[in-house]
Protein backbone atom coordinates (compact mmCIF):
# COMPACT_ATOMS: atom_id res chain seq x y z
CA UNK A 1 0.00 0.00 0.00
CA UNK A 2 1.56 2.97 -1.01
CA UNK A 3 0.94 6.02 1.80
CA UNK A 4 3.23 9.35 2.33
CA UNK A 5 5.91 7.87 4.40
CA UNK A 6 5.29 7.84 8.46
CA UNK A 7 7.63 9.39 10.55
CA UNK A 8 6.93 6.90 13.15
CA UNK A 9 7.97 2.77 12.79
CA UNK A 10 5.71 0.37 11.51
CA UNK A 11 4.65 -0.31 15.06
CA UNK A 12 4.49 1.63 18.37
CA UNK A 13 5.39 -0.44 20.99
CA UNK A 14 4.81 1.86 23.60
CA UNK A 15 1.15 2.42 22.52
CA UNK A 16 1.08 -1.44 22.44
CA UNK A 17 1.50 -1.21 26.40
CA UNK A 18 -0.49 1.93 27.18
CA UNK A 19 -3.44 -0.29 25.81
CA UNK A 20 -2.70 -2.95 27.87
CA UNK A 21 -2.27 -0.93 30.58
CA UNK A 22 -5.72 0.87 29.95
CA UNK A 23 -7.71 -2.77 29.72
CA UNK A 24 -6.06 -3.87 33.10
CA UNK A 25 -7.43 -0.63 34.23
CA UNK A 26 -10.89 -1.35 33.76
CA UNK A 27 -10.48 -4.39 34.90
CA UNK A 28 -9.37 -2.84 38.57
CA UNK A 29 -12.52 -0.47 38.37
CA UNK A 30 -14.89 -3.23 37.79
CA UNK A 31 -13.63 -4.91 40.86
CA UNK A 32 -16.72 -3.39 42.34
CA UNK A 33 -18.97 -5.61 40.67
CA UNK A 34 -18.65 -8.54 43.05
CA UNK A 35 -20.27 -6.30 45.31
CA UNK A 36 -22.97 -5.68 43.32
CA UNK A 37 -26.68 -6.65 44.32
CA UNK A 38 -28.72 -7.75 41.21
CA UNK A 39 -27.67 -4.87 39.35
CA UNK A 40 -27.03 -2.18 41.60
CA UNK A 41 -24.09 -1.40 43.53
CA UNK A 42 -23.63 -2.74 46.88
CA UNK A 43 -22.21 -2.15 49.96
CA UNK A 44 -18.24 -1.44 48.56
CA UNK A 45 -16.24 -1.06 51.15
CA UNK A 46 -13.66 0.75 48.42
CA UNK A 47 -10.51 1.97 50.34
CA UNK A 48 -10.63 -1.85 51.65
CA UNK A 49 -10.62 -3.25 47.90
CA UNK A 50 -7.22 -5.97 47.62
CA UNK A 51 -3.99 -4.02 47.27
CA UNK A 52 -5.79 -0.75 47.06
CA UNK A 53 -2.81 2.03 48.09
CA UNK A 54 -0.64 0.56 45.14
CA UNK A 55 -3.92 0.48 42.89
CA UNK A 56 -6.20 3.64 44.01
CA UNK A 57 -5.84 5.48 40.57
CA UNK A 58 -7.66 2.48 38.94
CA UNK A 59 -9.92 1.71 41.09
CA UNK A 60 -11.19 5.39 41.24
CA UNK A 61 -10.86 6.36 37.64
CA UNK A 62 -9.58 2.62 35.91
CA UNK A 63 -13.47 3.35 34.18
CA UNK A 64 -11.92 6.28 32.30
CA UNK A 65 -9.53 4.29 30.31
CA UNK A 66 -12.74 3.42 28.11
CA UNK A 67 -11.76 6.52 26.81
CA UNK A 68 -8.08 6.58 26.33
CA UNK A 69 -9.28 3.51 24.18
CA UNK A 70 -11.05 5.95 21.78
CA UNK A 71 -8.31 8.68 21.53
CA UNK A 72 -5.91 5.52 20.86
CA UNK A 73 -8.10 4.22 18.24
CA UNK A 74 -8.15 7.58 16.54
CA UNK A 75 -4.62 8.03 16.83
CA UNK A 76 -4.22 4.58 15.41
CA UNK A 77 -6.64 5.38 12.69
CA UNK A 78 -5.46 8.35 11.29
CA UNK A 79 -1.75 7.07 11.03
CA UNK A 80 -2.32 3.57 9.70
CA UNK A 81 -5.75 4.12 7.34
CA UNK A 82 -6.30 8.08 6.72
CA UNK A 83 -4.35 8.67 3.70
CA UNK A 84 -4.76 5.01 2.47
CA UNK A 85 -8.64 5.65 1.82
CA UNK A 86 -8.26 9.12 0.68
CA UNK A 87 -5.83 8.09 -1.97
CA UNK A 88 -8.21 4.73 -2.85
CA UNK A 89 -5.78 2.23 -1.71
CA UNK A 90 -7.97 0.54 0.55
CA UNK A 91 -11.32 -0.26 -0.58
CA UNK A 92 -14.18 -0.51 1.86
CA UNK A 93 -14.90 -4.04 1.74
CA UNK A 94 -11.05 -4.47 2.63
CA UNK A 95 -11.24 -1.72 5.36
CA UNK A 96 -14.25 -3.12 7.19
CA UNK A 97 -13.50 -6.61 6.78
CA UNK A 98 -10.18 -6.48 8.96
CA UNK A 99 -12.08 -4.20 11.57
CA UNK A 100 -14.87 -6.75 11.13
CA UNK A 101 -12.18 -9.82 11.66
CA UNK A 102 -10.69 -8.12 14.56
CA UNK A 103 -13.82 -7.16 17.20
CA UNK A 104 -16.46 -9.35 15.91
CA UNK A 105 -15.35 -13.42 16.70
CA UNK A 106 -14.51 -12.51 20.00
CA UNK A 107 -17.63 -10.24 20.94
CA UNK A 108 -19.63 -13.17 19.48
CA UNK A 109 -17.43 -15.85 21.32
CA UNK A 110 -17.64 -13.68 24.80
CA UNK A 111 -21.56 -12.87 24.12
CA UNK A 112 -22.78 -16.38 24.11
CA UNK A 113 -20.34 -17.44 27.29
CA UNK A 114 -22.00 -14.69 29.05
CA UNK A 115 -25.99 -15.35 28.22
CA UNK A 116 -24.83 -18.76 29.30
CA UNK A 117 -23.22 -17.93 32.30
CA UNK A 118 -26.44 -15.28 33.23
CA UNK A 119 -28.83 -18.31 32.95
CA UNK A 120 -26.57 -20.18 35.55
CA UNK A 121 -26.21 -17.17 37.62
CA UNK A 122 -29.71 -15.97 37.56
CA UNK A 123 -30.79 -19.89 38.23
CA UNK A 124 -28.61 -19.33 41.90
CA UNK A 125 -29.51 -16.48 42.86
CA UNK A 126 -32.57 -15.00 40.91
CA UNK A 127 -30.97 -12.34 39.53
CA UNK A 128 -28.53 -11.27 36.75
CA UNK A 129 -24.82 -10.28 37.37
CA UNK A 130 -24.39 -6.93 36.92
CA UNK A 131 -26.46 -6.52 33.80
CA UNK A 132 -29.82 -7.23 34.05
CA UNK A 133 -31.04 -6.30 30.49
CA UNK A 134 -30.58 -9.87 29.03
CA UNK A 135 -33.65 -10.59 26.87
CA UNK A 136 -34.25 -11.11 22.94
CA UNK A 137 -34.35 -7.61 22.11
CA UNK A 138 -30.68 -7.22 23.84
CA UNK A 139 -29.01 -10.20 22.29
CA UNK A 140 -30.47 -9.26 18.96
CA UNK A 141 -28.36 -5.85 19.79
CA UNK A 142 -25.71 -7.50 20.98
CA UNK A 143 -25.41 -9.87 17.53
CA UNK A 144 -25.40 -6.70 15.54
CA UNK A 145 -23.06 -4.97 17.75
CA UNK A 146 -25.50 -2.25 18.43
CA UNK A 147 -26.14 -2.38 22.31
CA UNK A 148 -24.73 1.36 22.08
CA UNK A 149 -26.60 2.61 19.74
CA UNK A 150 -29.17 4.00 21.87
CA UNK A 151 -31.62 1.56 20.94
CA UNK A 152 -31.32 -0.40 24.33
CA UNK A 153 -33.06 -0.15 27.28
CA UNK A 154 -30.12 -0.40 29.84
CA UNK A 155 -26.69 -2.57 30.57
CA UNK A 156 -27.20 -5.98 29.27
CA UNK A 157 -25.00 -9.39 28.13
CA UNK A 158 -20.97 -8.91 28.27
CA UNK A 159 -21.46 -4.61 29.50
CA UNK A 160 -18.11 -4.01 28.51
CA UNK A 161 -18.54 -4.44 25.08
CA UNK A 162 -20.71 -1.04 24.67
CA UNK A 163 -17.34 0.41 23.72
CA UNK A 164 -17.02 -1.89 20.77
CA UNK A 165 -20.42 -1.16 19.91
CA UNK A 166 -19.73 2.75 19.55
CA UNK A 167 -16.15 1.84 18.02
CA UNK A 168 -18.24 0.73 14.96
CA UNK A 169 -19.70 4.03 14.52
CA UNK A 170 -16.66 5.61 14.97
CA UNK A 171 -15.21 3.11 12.08
CA UNK A 172 -17.83 3.87 9.61
CA UNK A 173 -17.67 7.79 10.21
CA UNK A 174 -14.27 7.32 10.39
CA UNK A 175 -14.73 5.82 6.36
CA UNK A 176 -17.01 8.15 5.19
CA UNK A 177 -14.81 11.21 6.42
CA UNK A 178 -11.73 10.33 4.63
CA UNK A 179 -12.96 8.50 1.37
CA UNK A 180 -15.78 11.06 0.60
CA UNK A 181 -15.19 14.61 2.53
CA UNK A 182 -12.71 17.15 0.55
CA UNK A 183 -12.15 18.34 4.70
CA UNK A 184 -12.05 15.59 6.76
CA UNK A 185 -9.35 17.36 9.04
CA UNK A 186 -12.25 20.53 9.24
CA UNK A 187 -15.05 17.96 9.86
CA UNK A 188 -12.92 15.89 12.03
CA UNK A 189 -12.73 19.48 14.45
CA UNK A 190 -16.83 20.03 13.47
CA UNK A 191 -17.42 16.49 15.19
CA UNK A 192 -15.38 17.16 18.49
CA UNK A 193 -17.38 20.42 18.77
CA UNK A 194 -20.86 19.09 18.32
CA UNK A 195 -20.26 15.74 20.93
CA UNK A 196 -18.76 18.13 23.00
CA UNK A 197 -21.79 19.89 22.95
CA UNK A 198 -24.47 17.47 23.22
CA UNK A 199 -22.52 15.69 25.97
CA UNK A 200 -23.59 14.08 28.22
CA UNK A 201 -26.70 13.23 26.79
CA UNK A 202 -25.95 10.01 24.73
CA UNK A 203 -22.73 10.08 26.86
CA UNK A 204 -21.66 6.64 25.43
CA UNK A 205 -21.50 7.67 21.74
CA UNK A 206 -20.36 11.62 22.65
CA UNK A 207 -17.70 9.66 24.34
CA UNK A 208 -16.67 7.46 21.63
CA UNK A 209 -16.55 10.58 19.22
CA UNK A 210 -14.53 13.27 20.67
CA UNK A 211 -11.94 10.76 22.11
CA UNK A 212 -11.56 9.03 18.73
CA UNK A 213 -11.18 12.58 16.82
CA UNK A 214 -8.81 14.26 19.64
CA UNK A 215 -7.23 11.31 19.28
CA UNK A 216 -6.66 11.28 15.43
CA UNK A 217 -5.84 15.06 15.45
CA UNK A 218 -3.24 14.72 17.88
CA UNK A 219 -1.49 12.54 15.64
CA UNK A 220 -1.67 14.54 13.03
CA UNK A 221 -0.36 17.43 15.44
CA UNK A 222 2.38 14.86 16.06
CA UNK A 223 3.08 14.17 12.66
CA UNK A 224 2.96 17.99 11.21
CA UNK A 225 5.15 18.87 14.37
CA UNK A 226 7.98 16.13 13.86
CA UNK A 227 8.38 16.63 10.44
CA UNK A 228 9.54 20.25 11.16
CA UNK A 229 11.50 20.12 14.29
CA UNK A 230 13.88 17.73 15.53
CA UNK A 231 12.35 14.89 17.94
CA UNK A 232 14.15 15.58 20.81
CA UNK A 233 12.62 19.14 21.24
CA UNK A 234 8.88 18.02 20.38
CA UNK A 235 9.43 15.17 22.88
CA UNK A 236 10.67 17.16 25.32
CA UNK A 237 8.35 19.59 24.97
CA UNK A 238 5.11 17.37 24.56
CA UNK A 239 6.40 15.44 28.21
CA UNK A 240 6.49 18.53 29.67
CA UNK A 241 3.13 19.91 28.29
CA UNK A 242 1.98 16.19 29.56
CA UNK A 243 3.26 16.51 33.07
CA UNK A 244 2.03 19.89 33.76
CA UNK A 245 -1.50 18.92 32.23
CA UNK A 246 -1.58 15.78 34.90
CA UNK A 247 -0.46 17.90 37.37
CA UNK A 248 -3.07 20.70 36.69
CA UNK A 249 -5.98 17.95 36.82
CA UNK A 250 -4.59 16.57 39.90
CA UNK A 251 -4.35 19.71 42.05
CA UNK A 252 -6.86 21.73 40.79
CA UNK A 253 -10.88 20.83 41.12
CA UNK A 254 -11.80 22.81 38.28
CA UNK A 255 -9.56 20.25 36.16
CA UNK A 256 -11.57 17.38 37.34
CA UNK A 257 -14.41 17.71 34.42
CA UNK A 258 -14.01 14.40 32.94
CA UNK A 259 -14.01 16.55 29.42
CA UNK A 260 -10.20 17.69 30.61
CA UNK A 261 -9.26 13.90 30.53
CA UNK A 262 -10.73 12.84 27.80
CA UNK A 263 -10.53 15.63 25.14
CA UNK A 264 -7.07 17.02 26.07
CA UNK A 265 -4.92 15.06 28.88
CA UNK A 266 -5.70 11.63 27.01
CA UNK A 267 -4.94 12.72 23.16
CA UNK A 268 -1.69 14.93 24.74
CA UNK A 269 -0.71 11.81 26.79
CA UNK A 270 -1.02 9.58 23.76
CA UNK A 271 1.20 11.71 21.53
CA UNK A 272 3.75 12.07 24.13
CA UNK A 273 4.15 8.40 24.47
CA UNK A 274 4.54 7.79 20.19
CA UNK A 275 7.06 11.44 20.67
CA UNK A 276 9.36 9.51 22.90
CA UNK A 277 9.19 6.32 21.02
CA UNK A 278 13.22 6.43 20.02
CA UNK A 279 13.58 6.12 23.69
CA UNK A 280 10.80 4.13 24.83
CA UNK A 281 10.97 1.32 22.32
CA UNK A 282 13.45 -1.02 23.68
CA UNK A 283 11.54 -1.38 27.22
CA UNK A 284 8.11 -1.33 25.52
CA UNK A 285 9.02 -3.80 23.06
CA UNK A 286 9.36 -6.29 26.07
CA UNK A 287 5.55 -5.66 27.53
CA UNK A 288 4.26 -5.06 24.38
CA UNK A 289 2.27 -8.85 24.96
CA UNK A 290 -0.52 -6.83 27.15
CA UNK A 291 -0.93 -4.74 24.01
CA UNK A 292 -1.78 -7.78 21.96
CA UNK A 293 -3.85 -9.60 24.25
CA UNK A 294 -5.94 -5.93 25.86
CA UNK A 295 -8.56 -6.61 23.30
CA UNK A 296 -9.01 -10.51 24.97
CA UNK A 297 -8.80 -9.50 28.41
CA UNK A 298 -11.54 -6.74 28.36
CA UNK A 299 -14.01 -8.91 27.13
CA UNK A 300 -12.90 -11.77 28.73
CA UNK A 301 -12.74 -9.92 32.52
CA UNK A 302 -16.87 -9.50 33.04
CA UNK A 303 -17.58 -13.60 32.17
CA UNK A 304 -14.68 -14.68 34.18
CA UNK A 305 -15.72 -12.44 36.72
CA UNK A 306 -19.57 -14.33 36.90
CA UNK A 307 -17.54 -17.95 37.26
CA UNK A 308 -15.62 -16.18 40.39
CA UNK A 309 -18.76 -14.68 41.66
CA UNK A 310 -20.21 -18.26 41.34
CA UNK A 311 -17.21 -20.09 42.87
CA UNK A 312 -17.15 -17.87 45.94
CA UNK A 313 -20.64 -17.91 46.55
CA UNK A 314 -20.51 -21.98 46.51
CA UNK A 315 -17.08 -22.99 47.86
CA UNK A 316 -15.97 -19.63 49.94
CA UNK A 317 -17.92 -17.43 53.14
CA UNK A 318 -19.35 -15.07 50.20
CA UNK A 319 -18.16 -12.07 48.91
CA UNK A 320 -15.64 -10.88 50.97
CA UNK A 321 -12.95 -12.97 49.96
CA UNK A 322 -12.59 -10.39 47.06
CA UNK A 323 -11.64 -7.98 49.29
CA UNK A 324 -8.39 -10.20 49.94
CA UNK A 325 -5.21 -9.66 47.95
CA UNK A 326 -4.56 -12.86 46.75
CA UNK A 327 -8.13 -13.12 44.98
CA UNK A 328 -6.98 -10.29 43.01
CA UNK A 329 -3.68 -11.78 41.82
CA UNK A 330 -5.60 -15.36 41.25
CA UNK A 331 -8.07 -13.39 39.23
CA UNK A 332 -5.33 -11.78 37.38
CA UNK A 333 -3.58 -14.62 37.02
CA UNK A 334 -6.03 -16.35 35.16
CA UNK A 335 -7.39 -13.42 33.28
CA UNK A 336 -4.09 -12.83 31.98
CA UNK A 337 -3.46 -16.33 30.86
CA UNK A 338 -6.53 -17.04 29.37
CA UNK A 339 -6.44 -13.65 27.39
CA UNK A 340 -2.78 -15.02 25.91
CA UNK A 341 -4.77 -18.52 25.17
CA UNK A 342 -7.35 -16.83 23.51
CA UNK A 343 -4.84 -14.61 21.64
CA UNK A 344 -2.94 -16.74 19.77
CA UNK A 345 -5.43 -19.60 19.84
CA UNK A 346 -8.85 -17.94 18.62
CA UNK A 347 -8.01 -14.54 17.40
CA UNK A 348 -5.13 -15.04 15.21
CA UNK A 349 -5.95 -17.90 13.46
CA UNK A 350 -9.68 -16.53 13.00
CA UNK A 351 -8.99 -13.09 12.07
CA UNK A 352 -5.94 -14.43 9.34
CA UNK A 353 -8.58 -17.31 8.25
CA UNK A 354 -11.53 -14.22 7.67
CA UNK A 355 -8.45 -11.80 6.20
CA UNK A 356 -6.76 -14.58 3.90
CA UNK A 357 -10.92 -15.51 2.53
CA UNK A 358 -11.74 -11.64 1.80
CA UNK A 359 -8.19 -10.57 0.64
CA UNK A 360 -7.47 -7.91 3.25
CA UNK A 361 -4.43 -5.98 3.17
CA UNK A 362 -2.63 -8.11 5.77
CA UNK A 363 0.40 -5.75 6.63
CA UNK A 364 -1.52 -2.81 7.88
CA UNK A 365 -4.22 -5.32 9.28
CA UNK A 366 -1.16 -6.30 11.52
CA UNK A 367 0.01 -2.95 12.04
CA UNK A 368 -3.47 -1.78 13.60
CA UNK A 369 -3.89 -5.20 15.51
Amino acid sequence: MKQNPSVFPERLYALDALRGIAALAVVFWHWQHFFFQGALPGPLQREDQPLYSLFSLFYRHGGDAVSLFFSLSGFIFFWLFSQGLAQREISGKQFFMERFSRIYPLHLLTFLAVALLQKIYSAHTGNAFVYPFNDAWHALLNVFLAPAWGLEQGWSFNGPAWSISVEVLLYAGFFLLWRYSPAPLLLSALLIAVSLWVFPAQYKISLGVFGFFCGGLGYIAADWLLRRFDVRWVAAGLVLACGAGWWWWCGDDAAQSPLVRFAVLFPLTIVAVAACHPWLQPLARRVSWLGDISFAAYLLHFPLQIVAALLADKFLPGRAVFYQPWSLLLFFAVLIGSSLLCHYVFERPVQRWIRRRTGGHNKVAAMAR
